[in-house]
């Protein structure tokens, strides 16, 4: 195809070089080398390289990859196209809907309040949001069938605790769980994949009248949890989530693409949203138009610009760019600070204490079920606050360091991070359903490869 043709790694490679120098001074500061930061160069490429030949097999449109370490950006590469039918290039300040990679950041913000004295992660969330004081839950009746069920009274509250590590029993759509699922739909609950009128406020408060998937603190279940949160945060702060984030995350950070609106003078940059073409190959966009594209799964690509503005999903409703993203990971593995864009100042928007518990397992935090641990290798790895933390080497076939964290987002965002290696990863394209690619295990283990002893770096402590 045309646009295939036009993406050659030369051409790509140079209009980086050329063009985005501007953009790449705006992001941490960069590596002379990548062997100052521990990597091979040549090795780096290989990440590359497969990008360009997922484009080529148009699996993909295209995506931006960063690469950081010891604070520096050791690798960034955009490949491909943002807007297939635009013919507009992949750069590397294209904005992203991050979906899931929004819940580390909203549940970064529970721990800002807490650590404001504000709440505390072992209070129900009754005692703020008291919709959720007498929850029920569902009790499947023996045919199995999705009518066929009883309520009983639950006989614990769900804590903050629960919310954040989505052992609350609070379910998404998208999991079409037979009895839970229809309940949703006719709720009108909406995942913060499309476009969504009213407010967080509204939907949480039909959330609330709806049965849980099983007794709090007994299971797993990744759902709505923070998306409740992020409505606990308006609560708390009497801001919006949108302003809080701003005021204490985003404008101190420097992170000026990263909201739940796109406007108008950005949106050229926003990437289109790609599904695979099963019937005759290549890709189609998404469009406007929310639509169940597969059972659970309603969503659209305009919901930044429709209803961002309004609408807050603390659990999927963020857009960013790579490079904003990098700076919120770095900011983690500095323990709460961040040089400023220009490298003059440094900005602290989080206690060490505050960070040290964030990135931390709990007792009562638990492995994802068998089926996130087989599609996204997170055996050995545990879910708290809004992301998954490796906690048993053992179990894990990963070469991460304990401590590690990561998660992803359904449009295929994704990120890693390492903090005994000072390492992070983040990929972003925009292809959905998510398991249509191995994108994110492929990248991660070639940048491992790349790391010294695996090859002949020259490292720069």
């Amino acid at each position: 195809m045309k646009w295939v043709q036009k993406l050659s790694l030369t051409v790509v490679t140079a209009a980086l070089i050329n063009l985005d120098a501007s953009v790449f001074a705006q992001s941490l500061p960069v590596a002379k080398k990548p062997e100052q930061v521990g990597f091979c160069s040549d090795k780096l490429e290989a990440i590359t390289d497969d990008l360009q030949n997922r484009v080529d097999k148009q699996e993909i449109a295209g995506g931006v990859v960063i690469i950081a370490r010891k604070g520096k950006i050791a690798y960034r590469q955009a490949v491909g196209l943002r807007d297939i039918e635009a013919s507009e290039s992949m750069k590397p300040d294209t904005i992203f809907r991050i979906a899931s990679n929004s819940k580390i950041i909203t549940g970064f913000a529970i721990h800002l309040l807490a650590s404001d004295g504000l709440i505390d992660l072992k209070d129900p969330v009754s005692k703020y949001i008291p919709a959720f004081a007498n929850m029920k839950v569902v009790v499947p009746g023996s045919s199995g069938q999705p009518n066929d069920y009883k309520t009983r009274r639950a006989t614990k509250k769900i804590t903050i605790e629960q919310l954040l590590n989505h052992t609350s029993g609070i379910d998404y759509n998208l999991n079409n769980h037979p009895i839970l699922g229809p309940l949703l739909k006719q709720a009108e609950i909406s995942d913060g994949y499309s476009t969504t009128p009213g407010t967080i406020s509204e939907m949480v408060g039909r959330l609330a009248k709806l049965p849980l998937l099983f007794e709090p603190g007994t299971q797993w279940s990744y759902g709505l949890s923070s998306d409740i949160l992020g409505y606990l945060v308006e609560v708390v702060s009497r801001q919006t989530l949108a302003e809080f984030l701003q005021e204490r995350v985003f404008q101190p950070l420097e992170m000026n693409d990263t909201s739940f609106y796109v406007p108008p003078s950005k949106r050229n940059r926003l990437a289109a949203v790609y599904i695979p073409n099963f019937e005759n190959g290549g890709l189609i966009r998404m469009g406007t138009t929310p639509k169940e594209i597969v059972p659970g799964f309603i969503m659209d690509e305009a919901y930044p610009y429709k209803t961002g503005d309004t609408y807050f999903s603390g659990g999927a409703g963020l857009v960013s760019t790579p490079d904003d993203y990098v700076r919120f990971l770095q900011m983690l593995l500095n323990k709460g600070k961040l040089k400023s864009r220009n490298g003059i100042k440094i900005v602290r928007i989080a206690k060490p204490k505050t960070v040290r518990k964030f990135l931390s397992v709990r007792d009562n935090d638990k492995e994802g079920n068998e089926v996130f641990q087989e599609l996204f290798n997170i055996a050995g790895y545990k879910f708290t606050n809004g992301f998954f933390v490796k906690d048993d080497p053992n179990a894990s076939n990963k070469p991460s360091s304990v401590g590690s964290f990561q998660w992803a987002g359904v449009y295929n965002t994704h990120y890693f991070a390492d903090p005994k290696r000072k390492l992070i990863g983040v990929l972003m394209t925009q292809l959905f359903p998510y398991v249509q690619t191995d994108l994110r295990h492929k990248y991660e283990s070639l940048t491992y490869e790349a790391l010294a002893p695996n090859c002949k770096a020259l490292v720069s402590e």
